[in-house]
């Protein structure tokens, strides 16, 4: 589990991450968020990704993010050690 924010159109909402991937994150947030909305994901304070909400369902929230898998990786650093 991972302390996460989203930025969803501008507004600040904690949330916790139970799965990070390369291709996206799996959410606990106490938001509802439509799909096809484009957030920006805040991890560890300092990582930013843009994701694509792709479904939402009993508090959890399912997000792709937008940029291409080996540059997540890049970005994530640490996080994404053990990720393929």
């Amino acid at each position: 589990m991972l302390p996460v924010q989203l930025d969803v159109e501008g507004r600040i909402v904690d949330c916790v991450a139970y799965d990070v991937s390369l291709g996206g994150v799996r959410l606990k947030a106490n938001i509802k968020i439509a799909n096809d909305t484009c957030v920006l994901v805040r991890l560890k304070n300092k990582i930013y990704e843009v994701a694509k909400v792709v479904w939402s369902r009993e508090g959890f929230i399912g997000l792709n993010f937008e940029n291409n898998p080996k540059l997540v990786k890049l970005d994530l650093g640490s996080i994404a050690t053990k990720l393929n």
